[in-house]
């Protein structure tokens, strides 16, 4: 029923295959071995991909019931457990995961010797259902209101260039002066060329360009280390670089409010202990090391 529910919300096998981190000749056989079963077609191909017949789409609603079921079965049952134990599954994005999850993880670990864990890092909007994750660091305004989540603090973005890179270039004053700068991309934000800021209390986009694009936020700032222009980076990234000099902070008075981070959880209703006892573990270790805000921060003073 996973595989079949993954391939449905995927499309695909092959992403199937990727976000149940099984091979594809291993999903393809279970599909096989469902149909024949079951004695019906439960997919079909078609020139835009793959898409479920009338039966396919009754049996998955009815598989994601039964999942829900059973995830819901086991939260209950591990909700009532005193010491914590089993495999704790946690996605988060690729740099911050890197920087701050998994040096939790293994602290966590180590706290309860019962636990096992699996990271998934990723810059993606992970199913959680599908890939049985029991728990998501999303730095994002969620757009959900069915999404389980808990609110861990603050992530405050700035703009930032190298000492190097202004001996060639004027300071931006106002963020319309970003016109005249080279503005690199981070490709994961919905509109890589468009920077939101924040002026008199309302918000302000500006339109920038710039020559150079990536898909990971240790590469945006190695770049503008070696002065290949400007990006907005998260304050936990750029902290030590702003503190010794090699990066400089532009447009301070101008910066949006702070993105909420949040712990987002599969199913409503109590997490597992593990699960609950891992998001509060996570929520003091990001403040004790300056990975978080507690409050959403406002523009600050130029």
């Amino acid at each position: 029923m996973r595989v079949f529910a993954a391939v449905v919300d995927r499309r695909s096998l092959t992403g199937a295959a990727q976000c149940l981190a099984v091979s594809l000749a291993t999903v393809s056989r279970v599909l096989t071995g469902l149909e024949r079963e079951l004695g019906v077609r439960l997919i079909v191909r078609t020139t835009r991909g793959l898409t479920e017949t009338d039966a396919g789409r009754l049996y998955h609603r009815h598989c994601l019931e039964i999942l829900g079921q059973i995830r819901d079965a086991e939260a209950a049952v591990q909700s009532h457990a005193h010491i914590p134990a089993g495999e704790l599954r946690v996605t988060a994005p690729v740099t911050f995961g890197r920087e701050h999850v998994a040096a939790a993880l293994a602290e966590f670990l180590e706290r309860y010797p019962r636990v096992s864990s699996y990271l998934l890092l990723s810059d993606h909007c992970e199913f959680l259902s599908e890939q049985r994750l029991d728990v998501a660091v999303r730095v994002a305004v969620l757009q959900s209101d069915a999404l389980a989540a808990r609110r861990l603090g603050y992530v405050q973005r700035v703009v930032v260039g190298s000492k190097q890179y202004f001996t060639r270039h004027p300071v931006p004053q106002h963020p319309r002066d970003l016109a005249n700068h080279n503005c690199l991309h981070f490709t994961h934000y919905l509109r890589t060329d468009e920077w939101v800021f924040q002026e008199q209390g309302r918000p302000l986009v500006v339109r920038v360009a710039g020559r150079m694009r990536a898909n990971n936020q240790d590469a945006l700032l190695d770049f503008v280390r070696a002065g290949a222009g400007l990006a907005v980076l998260p304050m936990w990234r750029v902290r030590a670089g702003l503190a010794s000099g090699e990066l400089c902070r532009v447009l301070p008075g101008f910066e949006a409010p702070a993105t909420p981070i949040y712990a987002v959880f599969p199913t409503r209703g109590a997490p597992p202990k593990k699960v609950r006892l891992f998001v509060e573990f996570l929520s003091e270790r990001f403040r004790e090391h300056g990975a978080v805000a507690p409050e959403p921060v406002a523009a600050a003073t130029a």
